[in-house]
């Protein structure tokens, strides 16, 4: 099980840099530059920096969610710390929800489904850790395509 959870944390992990890469590699939030966390990542911020502020909300709050579900995994999250990162995210969606177009749209909706499906995992008696990754992994796949089209899309207000 040990050698699973790892596993699946750097599952996790790879969907987060991927997710933070396609939107420009940072959240937008500071003046000082990402610190890398793995020598390994082999990716770096870009020297573009995200011109849409919804879209770097949505990669940063997925990267939250990514963090808590690895740290649930590994037993050092709880679920309710899970729940409020499932929220936050799901708050950030419906943000972008609102200025973008309907490809960027129907990526999200597919986003919101795989959220739900985390939560039911979730709160599965017990957990259905299995369950969680996947759902996790699926919600990041699907994140990345909507933030690289929230990026590409023309403001709307």
């Amino acid at each position: 099980m040990d050698a699973r959870v790892r596993s699946a944390g750097l599952a996790l992990g790879a969907a987060a840099l991927l997710l933070a890469s396609a939107c420009g590699g940072n959240s937008g939030s500071s003046g000082s530059p990402p610190a890398t966390t793995s020598a390994a990542a082999g990716t770096t911020a870009s020297a573009t920096p995200t011109s849409r502020p919804e879209c770097a909300a949505l990669v940063s709050t997925g990267q939250a969610l990514v963090d808590t579900v690895t740290q649930f995994v590994n037993g050092q999250a709880t679920g309710q710390q899970v729940r409020v990162a499932v929220q936050e995210l799901s708050a950030s969606v419906e943000v972008v929800r609102t200025v973008v177009g309907a490809d960027t749209a129907a990526r999200l909706d597919e986003a919101k489904a795989a959220l739900g499906r985390l939560q039911s995992a979730l709160t599965a008696q017990p957990p259905d850790l299995p369950q969680v990754r996947a759902a996790a992994n699926d919600t990041l796949a699907v994140l990345r395509d909507a933030a690289t089209l929230c990026q590409a899309s023309t403001p709307s207000g």
